[in-house]
């Protein structure tokens, strides 16, 4: 596995247990308010559990931010990070993913100093905690690489659920302090899931997602209009082997003439020999190195497929060191609807000529 898979499986898995650990960190704090535990067990004691669960929360979105910012697939600043909706990233759900980290800190250090802030101010803040969840789980599904999986699907709905039971528990405590709060609090429980339901069925679940998400045109495996059809496709067979598997390969390369400040294009066109009858497209847009090959990478688009339809897989490559090509690929029409595919190429630019082998997982 390459360093810049290691990186994308760790965004992803931090990222999961992040929202997992929020969801964790609200019900125990929802528990501690209804004081569920009686008096078998001392409030000090879910106190600290809320805490440190809390700040685990905080570290966990921390690497998944570092992590995040490090893996080269995607432009994004240490800026975008804290800074809600300036990234050139997905702009929107990148941000809401910003947001949600603004606002854990807030309630985090507001408890931190709550002795010094005073009760009032300190509950006030910390009602965001409510706001987290439903952020962190938008910004999951706009920008998440797994919101299409049913397990991940299902983990959402899961915590969705729960969430939802604990808030509404929370609010029929306070409905006779409270009622305006409690009657407000209760009709947003019941809308925003089926709103976000009703979003994601025609956008992250639907065709073209990417690009509407506002992914930048080179990370876009194909070239996807804006206003292409959001109606999701019927599932196909995508005709390859299960993965993992690996296979020879051929093709061919080709460099355009480089224009007046070096820029060229150099695509590779490729198909396996042996069972797997596969076909492999790799676009790279950069700097020429004028003996044939790029001293910089300025773009890239990728597509995979069998002989029937050579582009059902787009995507984008996400490590290029000599030989070895890594590359990112998704589909909304075929199962798997991920690959990683790593190619090892020995390539003969003077004969415009490639051999090597591919590993599709």
């Amino acid at each position: 596995m390459t360093s810049a898979h290691a990186l994308w499986f760790l965004t992803r898995g931090t990222g999961l247990v992040s929202l997992l650990l929020v969801t964790a960190s609200i019900v125990i704090g929802v528990g501690s308010s209804l004081r569920v535990a009686g008096s078998t067990t001392p409030r000090f004691v879910v106190a600290g559990l809320h805490r440190n669960v809390s700040l685990l929360t905080v570290a966990f979105i921390v690497v998944h931010v570092v992590t995040t910012i490090l893996d080269a697939y995607a432009p994004i600043r240490l800026v975008d990070a804290v800074v809600p909706f300036i990234s050139s990233y997905r702009p929107i759900w990148l941000g809401l993913g910003a947001l949600a980290f603004d606002l854990t800190l807030a309630v985090i250090i507001t408890s931190l100093v709550r002795v010094r802030i005073g009760l009032r101010t300190w509950r006030g803040i910390h009602f965001l905690a409510y706001a987290c969840f439903p952020i962190a789980a938008v910004h999951a599904l706009g920008t998440g690489s797994d919101a299409s999986q049913r397990w991940m699907l299902a983990v959402l709905i899961v915590c969705v659920g729960i969430v939802a039971a604990a808030t509404l528990m929370r609010l029929w405590q306070i409905r006779s302090e409270r009622a305006p709060l409690a009657l407000a609090g209760t009709a947003m429980v019941i809308v925003l899931p089926l709103a976000g339901a009703a979003w994601a069925n025609t956008g992250p679940l639907s065709h073209g997602w990417a690009a509407r998400a506002g992914t930048p045109t080179n990370l876009v495996g194909t070239k996807t209009s804006s206003t292409s059809s959001s109606t999701p496709t019927k599932p196909a067979t995508s005709g390859l082997p299960a993965p993992p598997y690996t296979a020879p390969i051929t093709g061919t390369i080709s460099e355009t003439t480089p224009d007046s400040a070096g820029n060229t294009i150099v695509t590779i066109s490729a198909a396996t020999t042996g069972s797997a009858h596969a076909h492999l497209k790799i676009v790279l847009d950069g700097i020429s190195n004028g003996s044939g090959g790029l001293t910089q990478m300025t773009g890239n688009s990728a597509t995979f497929g069998p002989s029937s339809t050579p582009a059902l897989y787009s995507g984008s490559v996400v490590s290029l060191q000599g030989n070895q090509v890594d590359i990112s690929f998704s589909t909304t029409s075929a199962a798997p609807p991920q690959l990683l595919v790593n190619t090892t190429l020995q390539i003969n630019f003077s004969a415009g000529t490639i051999t090597g082998q591919i590993q599709v997982s």
